[in-house]
């Protein structure tokens, strides 16, 4: 892993503890381990570092997506892929939640860029769920009639849900029971589309 991915890694990870407006140069410095010179001949701003952040994180998950949908059984794949991401241990529970939709929240306190990168980021997810929409379609393991892009945006809204859920519940044995509800639904019939 490179220097530039560790920083990244653990930037990404402050953000998502503490939120952008409450994450300080302060903070980023002391969690980067960089003195204020270094810091900002790496990263201009706060703003910036956190514009690296949203695009490491959405690459993140698309890598993730992206193996789902390379798999040869895309359900199972999809299932794991589910599981690891809305199911992290007690102490990173902050990380159950997703980092995009945090920032969204704060998006009317970030610069142009960082907002650009934010709406940016969220497209890529959605492509990201289309495409394993797509490889479920050809795997022939859900619907093949309607269209991949209604498929995988309910997908991500599912995905969304239920890291939001999975963050307020004490129940990890329930998260999996909606996680292989909503795999249920996914292969049966889908309305006419509107």
């Amino acid at each position: 892993m490179s220097d530039s991915t560790t920083l990244l890694n653990t930037a990404t990870d402050l953000f998502w503890r503490k939120g952008y407006q409450a994450t300080s140069m302060r903070d980023i410095q002391h969690a980067l381990d960089l003195r204020p010179g270094s810091l900002y001949s790496r990263f201009q701003s706060k703003s910036e570092l956190f514009e690296k952040v949203i695009v490491h994180y959405a690459e993140q998950i698309l890598a993730r997506l992206e193996q789902s949908a390379q798999s040869d059984d895309g359900l199972t794949a999809t299932r794991q892929m589910f599981i690891q991401e809305l199911l992290k241990p007690e102490e990173l529970r902050y990380q159950r939640q997703c980092l995009l939709l945090n920032a969204m929240a704060e998006s009317s306190k970030l610069e142009d860029r960082a907002a650009q990168a934010l709406e940016d980021a969220m497209a890529k997810m959605l492509q990201g769920f289309i495409a394993l929409a797509m490889s479920l379609q050809q795997q022939q393991m859900v619907c093949g009639h309607t269209a991949p892009e209604k498929i995988g945006q309910w997908l991500q809204i599912q995905f969304i849900g239920l890291r939001n859920t999975a963050f307020v519940s004490n129940n990890d044995e329930e998260i999996i029971y909606f996680i292989d509800k909503l795999l249920i639904d996914l292969q049966h019939s889908w309305p006419d589309s509107a």
